[in-house]
């Protein structure tokens, strides 16, 4: 037995079913990546491991004894309690048996026994073993790695953002003391330089593990076996993402052709029935071909994924010159960023980068009008138009469709479905409450949305965070064919070549 036994579960979530008859193992030493589509049931497959849900069918089987380390991106982290005290928290066992050594040093100095200084001596030898004195060590290695910074370390959780706070519950969970981790999209809020070094932490991360990535690149640099949910089962390959591309278009075509082969002998053996059954000389052997029909194991027609189909309409605006930045400084109580004196131009498209922090969502939410330029300022073409798609946003307890006809009160619910449609959701996800949604889902809704009205400019602050290779390719293809002008974020390697006019390149002022 592996560490996680799953044997012929069935489960469906809001009436969705998401896995039939599914038998798997997660075995020790693995670096596993569960991949599929928005929606296919990834972290819905997290919650059953870890007992958050209950399978409709089957048996979940946990090793005796084995500890589960999950990365749970929704869980509210304490108030009151600093970030050194929280991270450090992962090794209270241990400060506790420091606590209690000291302790018996300080009776020693009062009244000396040899008995005490025995127990003191084990214990500073179980520290010993234990790596307690590397515990600051490692937690200094990995929140500089993720990009905390140690001036955060005094500082309490409230005061984080929500990617800090992100970061330092992924820190906390990586220097754990669990047998298993899981790891639900690790790469959101990190820049590309954090997730290059997680990708090579995790490469060489002695304990197993299993991660939901739609990063491509991300995943053929930290997992060996790749797990995909297709067709309401989970498929196992052996090999990076690219090696899976290979095996997996291989298998499809075995499939297919296993499919037609059974279905031109299931056609021959109706026709014979169909042929012979009313005969006497013949009823005999069309009844035994009555049974084989019955007997059969039916193949299912595979079914192959959609891609969605994003589309940004344009608006031209008044000039061409779409923003004119002059002496402008970004920030809110103090200067992120000073003395920007440039232009963009109609129809250029640029990626913004630079570490988390520098000022990227701070200049895109200056752009957008949600806050004011902390000096200078910015000249807008006569009559721009744009969309603004934000990293994170709030749902209220809406369906899809409630959620385009506020924004949009003009169009109708048969054209909200439409549009939905085309960006991927499907009919029985417009009618649940958006709060239900996988975070892919939701993106997706997001930017439904913003093809609704014609604009000049998109603005797009991490827009592939949760969505999956397919929604990527189509948003990318979406982007290249818009018209307008277009200023956006991503931590995604794979999303951010090849296709922007230029990068503007927060961290070294370029």
């Amino acid at each position: 037995m592996g560490l996680i036994y799953v044997k012929d579960m069935t489960h469906a979530n809001g009436g969705k079913k998401l896995y039939e008859n599914v038998t798997f193992r997660f075995n020790r030493k693995e670096h596993i990546a569960l991949i599929g589509a928005n929606g296919a049931g990834k972290t819905t497959l997290f919650n059953l491991l870890i007992g958050k849900m209950v399978p409709d069918k089957g048996t979940i089987e946990i090793h005796p004894k084995t500890k589960i380390g999950y990365l749970d991106q929704h869980l509210e982290v304490p108030t009151g309690t600093t970030v050194d005290a929280y991270l450090k928290d992962a090794f209270a066992d241990l400060y506790y048996l420091e606590g209690k050594m000291n302790k018996l040093y300080e009776g020693m100095a009062i009244e000396y026994k040899e008995e005490d200084l025995v127990k003191a001596l084990d214990i500073q030898n179980e520290l010993d073993i234990k790596g307690f004195n590397q515990v600051e060590k490692r937690i200094g290695n990995l929140i500089n790695g993720l990009g905390i910074g140690i001036d955060k370390l005094p500082l309490k959780l409230e005061e984080m953002s929500g990617g800090q706070k992100a970061k330092i519950m992924l820190a906390k969970l990586l220097v754990s003391d669990f047998d298993f981790f899981m790891l639900d999209e690790p790469t959101n809020f990190l820049d590309i330089s954090q997730v290059e070094w997680l990708a090579k932490y995790l490469a060489n991360f002695e304990k197993p593990f299993v991660l939901i990535s739609h990063d491509v690149d991300f995943i053929n640099k930290t997992c060996g076996i790749i797990y995909a949910i297709e067709n309401l089962g989970l498929n196992r390959y052996v090999g990076n993402y690219d090696k899976y591309l290979e095996e997996s278009e291989m298998r499809k075509l075995q499939y297919d052709n296993a499919f037609v082969s059974q279905q031109k002998q299931i056609d021959k053996l109706k026709t014979y029935v169909a042929k012979n059954a009313a005969r006497a000389s013949t009823a005999k052997s069309a009844q035994s071909r009555v049974k084989q029909l019955e007997k059969m194991d039916v193949m299912g027609k595979r079914q192959d994924l959609v891609k969605p189909n994003f589309k940004f309409a344009y608006k031209k605006p008044g000039s061409s010159i779409i923003l004119d930045f002059k002496n402008l400084s970004l920030g809110y109580d103090h200067a992120l960023i000073k003395d920007l004196n440039f232009v963009i131009r109609e129809g250029e498209k640029h990626i913004v980068s630079g570490k988390n922090g520098v000022g990227k969502t701070t200049l895109l939410n200056t752009i957008a009008g949600v806050i004011k330029p902390f000096d200078g300022e910015i000249i807008y073409a006569p009559h721009l138009t744009f969309q603004y798609f934000k990293q994170i946003e709030k749902f209220e307890d809406i369906t899809p469709i409630q959620y385009l006809l506020r924004k949009f009160p003009n169009i109708t619910e048969q054209e909200a479905r439409v549009k939905l449609s085309q960006f991927g959701i499907k009919t029985g996800l417009m009618f649940q409450s958006l709060t239900t949604l996988s975070g892919g889902e939701q993106a997706k809704v997001r930017l439904s949305a913003l093809s609704l009205e014609k604009c000049a400019l998109l603005l797009l602050d991490e827009p592939t965070n949760h969505i999956d290779v397919l929604a990527k390719e189509s948003l990318l293809e979406a982007i290249q064919a818009f018209e307008g002008t277009v200023l956006l974020t991503t931590h995604d390697i794979n999303f951010s070549t090849n296709w922007a006019d230029s990068v503007i390149d927060f961290e070294n002022k370029k």
